[in-house]
């Protein structure tokens, strides 16, 4: 298969529909604590499907088909890959959280080509649940949750 290279995009009408349907509608339908909730049990679902997992199988990379939100060139990872970006994201979506409620501008382009997982193995579903309980904290103690300042 030939896949777009890493950063290639989605396609046009993906980007529309996320930019002007479901990001403003979630912001309507999701409270903080419903969100977080949801975060959590994903967390635990996440945490139970992997330990049924033996670990040379969450090393192997695995073409999944074409799905809505999924750039092609991230339908190539293994299950390591997966939580490797999470774990990305999940740290630079907490320092835009972080920026944002601390009235700062986040200037920086987001690029998806910047949070693709380098293939790291070790300990990452350690670093995941880590992750999990960190963002839990953050979150609860947020002592600002909304802003003026907006991801430019």
């Amino acid at each position: 298969m030939n896949q777009a290279k890493p950063g290639g995009g989605l396609p046009r009408l993906e980007q529309l529909s996320l930019k002007y349907i479901l990001v403003p509608l979630g912001k309507r339908v999701f409270t903080w604590e419903s969100a977080l909730k949801m975060f959590h049990n994903e967390v635990k679902r996440i945490e139970k499907l992997l330990k049924e997992v033996e670990e040379a199988k969450c090393r192997e990379r695995v073409m999944i088909d074409r799905v809505f939100g999924i750039e092609d060139h991230s339908r190539d990872y293994s299950i390591t890959m997966v939580i490797e970006h999470l774990n990305i994201v999940g740290y630079g979506i907490m320092s835009v959280i972080d920026r944002l409620s601390n009235e700062e501008s986040v200037d920086e382009a987001i690029k998806i080509e910047n949070v693709k997982p380098q293939g790291s193995t070790e300990n990452e579903l350690d670093r995941f649940l880590a992750f999990s309980r960190v963002y839990n904290s953050f979150i609860e103690k947020l002592p600002k949750r909304k802003s003026k300042m907006t991801k430019a």
